[in-house]
């Protein structure tokens, strides 16, 4: 019994020093909106403005960090990400088209690059405590109200507020993992704290669909306000630095926003649904796309003419960042081939989340080694090796897959699998910290541009892969169904003898052989369309595989010209 009381004593004063590490004796009790009183170092207030200093910080109170962190980062994406898995069960329970359905995660994404940047600028005028709370308590509320106005334009207001909450839950895993670790390993807490988000889709496809679907899909939202509460409590209780306030907003930005958000949305709306009503079925696509362009340039030139610009296009336009755009996007196109390429394999053959939980967790279980594997290997000479090592595997995977066939299932796909949810992992944190570096050079004042670019190259890449994938699966597909048919001839004694074997299975319960027949003919062009929808994954497959090879040759030739320049300058030196 001592020794319980002893254990018990010992565990309870820990814990009271765990909960103890955020408030300071000699101050009195803070209001929950009050930034706690720091004195900082000039070493530890750091460059970039709107992040938190990085003062020194006992075992204990690292810890309630990196829990923080991991926590507001899985929050900022699991909901729309459960969402994403969810959407063909979703959309029959609201009675909705796929067409209307893919609404929500396309409005998640646009509202996510449009807002990354201004939330920089809301950091640095408003305060960090601010910036926590305010989002937080936004997407709670909405999330809230949707629980009781069940439509679609309820759903599309949640995924919007969804995607401007997420951006900044992002941003502040990254703050909250920067605290957990010291100074000397702050690349690696970026990569950890930036690559957290990246679990959400993988995770959320182990859920199961039972749970998730109670009271007409409700329980997606239930968990989700859950998560948005605990999340709110969590940084209500542990408190990042405080960052020195300045009045970052002026007028002119509110005009500059407006031209950039209009372009964004527009653009974003006809990339990410064009592929669903189709690119010429509907003339708001085009129109849309044609009139985002001039708003951008518009955004763009009174950008360019200001003295203090909201995003510097004049940096943004350095080669080695336009490099850096290009590749990114191509990346996050190549890495569709697992969200929207093999996941949608699968479903042409009927499986659901359920029935490909183990290849889930085996995809869940290489995003956290891949995320490990980029936190351990980063540093200033191996950011560009690391992301042509993702890309690379990318494409050996997206090679091996092109070879699927109708017998194909989800044991068959788990090593290429494995191998692309592990590169995507190892490419979001290096590829990060890469502009992040730029910005660094330039004392951290670049830091709302490179979001800006960062922002656009993730969201709109995405959109940009999923309706590339689309695209190609539905051109290659009937390509293959229209040579199919032109080889399918009842004159052709295989075909005839398929159809008499599909006519026989009905024997006992049709007796009339015309019908027999009929149905005969209805089964081989239920199998035809499968082999087409096969044959044409397949060739999309192949069209990723070589889109990665050429990106991995491109990153080769800059390691190669980044190698040659360093022998050129050490000959210089000597």
């Amino acid at each position: 019994m001592a020794e319980q009381a002893s254990t018990k004593g010992l565990a309870m004063s820990w814990l009271q020093r765990l909960l103890g590490a955020f408030r300071n004796k000699s101050e009195e009790r803070l209001q929950f909106y009050e930034d706690q009183s720091w004195n900082f170092s000039p070493a530890e207030r750091g460059v970039i403005p709107g992040a938190p200093p990085s003062p020194s910080h006992p075992p204990h109170r690292r810890v309630l960090y990196a829990l923080t962190s991991v926590l507001v980062s899985i929050t900022g994406g699991l909901g729309n990400a459960l969402v994403v898995a969810n959407l063909p069960y979703l959309q029959g329970s609201l009675g909705l088209d796929i067409s209307e359905i893919a609404w929500l995660p396309t409005v998640y994404l646009i509202t996510s690059a449009m807002t990354g940047f201004v939330l920089i600028k809301y950091r640095q005028q408003f305060g960090i405590r601010s910036f926590c709370i305010v989002f937080l308590i936004l997407y709670a509320s909405i999330v809230f109200a949707h629980l009781f106005v069940d439509s679609l334009a309820s759903a599309i207001a949640v995924r919007a507020a969804s995607g401007i909450s997420g951006s900044a839950l992002t941003v502040l895993g990254v703050f909250y993992m920067n605290q957990a670790l010291p100074l000397k390993h702050r690349q690696r807490a970026v990569v950890l704290g930036i690559g957290l988000p990246q679990l959400a889709l993988p995770l959320a496809r182990l859920f199961p669909v039972d749970v998730l679907a109670i009271n007409n899909w409700r329980g997606i939202y239930l968990f989700e306000l859950g998560l948005s509460l605990l999340a709110l409590a969590a940084v209500m209780f542990v408190r990042l630095p405080p960052n020195k306030r300045v009045n970052a907003f002026e007028k002119l930005d509110a005009v500059t926003f407006a031209f950039y958000a209009s372009s964004i949305a527009l653009f974003g709306s006809a990339i990410g649904m064009g592929s669903y009503f189709w690119w010429t079925n509907k003339a708001w696509i085009g129109l849309f796309l044609a009139i985002s362009a001039p708003l951008m340039a518009i955004a763009i030139t009174i950008e360019y003419l200001r003295a203090r610009p909201l995003i510097d296009v004049r940096w943004l336009s350095k080669f080695v960042l336009l490099r850096f755009a290009l590749v990114t996007i191509v990346a996050r196109i190549v890495f569709s081939e697992q969200t929207i390429g093999a996941i949608g394999f699968l479903r042409n053959f009927g499986l659901t989340n359920d029935d490909i939980r183990p290849l889930s967790l085996a995809i869940f279980l290489a995003a956290i080694a891949g995320l490990a594997v980029g936190a351990l290997a980063v540093g200033p000479t191996r950011l560009t090796p690391l992301v042509m090592m993702a890309v690379t595997l990318v494409g050996l995977g997206s090679f091996i897959d092109s070879f699927s066939s109708i017998l194909t299932r989800a044991p068959e796909l788990m090593v290429t699998q494995v191998l692309i949810a592990f590169a995507a992992t190892v490419f979001i944190g290096p590829s990060f910290v890469f502009g992040l570096n730029e910005v660094l050079a330039e004392g951290g004042s670049k830091m709302a541009s490179f979001i800006a670019l960062f922002g656009i190259t993730q969201s709109m890449g995405t959109l940009i892969g999923l309706a590339f994938v689309q695209t190609a699966v539905l051109v290659r597909q009937q390509y293959h169904i229209d040579e199919f048919a032109a080889q399918l001839s009842e004159q052709y004694p295989l075909v005839s003898g398929e159809v008499t074997s599909f006519s026989n299975q009905y024997f006992a319960v049709l007796h009339d052989s015309t019908l027999r027949y009929a149905e005969g003919i209805s089964q081989l062009g239920r199998q035809a369309l499968l082999q087409a929808q096969v044959a044409a994954y397949n060739d999309v497959f192949l069209l990723i595989s070589g889109l990665a090879g050429f990106a991995t040759l491109f990153l080769m030739i800059v390691i190669a010209h980044g190698w040659l320049t360093s022998i050129r300058a050490r000959k210089v030196l000597q």
